[in-house]
């Protein structure tokens, strides 16, 4: 079991998408408008970054957590360019050892992501694949992207992807570049896990 670290609360996750060109991501305004009516979530906001090229697009963002469309450059020697992804980045709440804490972050993510895919306006032709993810830890202080952090740290990460990939395995890459956030991208050895089949894994 790895030590708990009590602060540890800001965990980013983001599931690669595959998309057709001219997808109509507005369409996610009209989506999160709705939500952002929902009480319960302390939602605050919707913001469009749209017009930023290779940054967070469409955020939703509550007091605990901030989820939306994302093509700002993915983690590690792998991911150079800019990525395609549906972000959710946990602000608190969490609880537990850190593989616990990774592990409910991929299920919330994963349950937000289910539900978005669900809704009638869900831009035609896009795809989820939860088969390759991007988990970062968005504290510079209290997670730097050191070597000693990676040790400390990698086991936890390692132990939720093998509950949300099991027995067949997965590659995972460290972020190289010591300026940016601890960061990890991770492909699973098997293609097309989808969010449902994703959330019974970890369920």
């Amino acid at each position: 079991m790895s030590e708990p670290i009590p602060e540890l609360q800001k965990i980013d996750v983001k599931f690669g998408i595959g998309a057709p060109a001219g997808a109509d991501w507005d369409a996610l305004l009209s989506i999160f408008s709705r939500w952002r009516l929902e009480e319960g979530e302390e939602i605050l906001d919707l913001a469009d970054y749209s017009h930023v090229p290779e940054a967070p697009s469409i955020i939703l963002v509550s007091k605990l957590w901030q989820f939306g469309v994302d093509f700002s450059r993915g983690s590690g020697s792998s991911r150079r360019e800019g990525w395609a992804g549906l972000l959710f980045s946990n602000r608190k709440s969490l609880e537990g050892d850190p593989a616990d804490r990774l592990r409910s972050v991929l299920a919330k993510a994963l349950g937000k992501i289910q539900r978005l895919c669900g809704e009638k306006e869900f831009p035609p032709g896009v795809t989820v694949d939860c088969s390759e993810v991007e988990v970062s830890f968005n504290d510079r202080l209290l997670t730097p992207n050191t070597d000693a952090m990676d040790t400390s740290l990698r086991p936890a990460l390692e132990n939720a992807l093998t509950a949300l990939y099991g027995e067949s395995g997965f590659e995972l890459v460290r972020e190289d570049d010591p300026g940016r956030r601890l960061g990890y991208y991770a492909r699973a050895a098997e293609d097309g896990l989808g969010p449902a089949a994703a959330i019974s894994k970890l369920s």
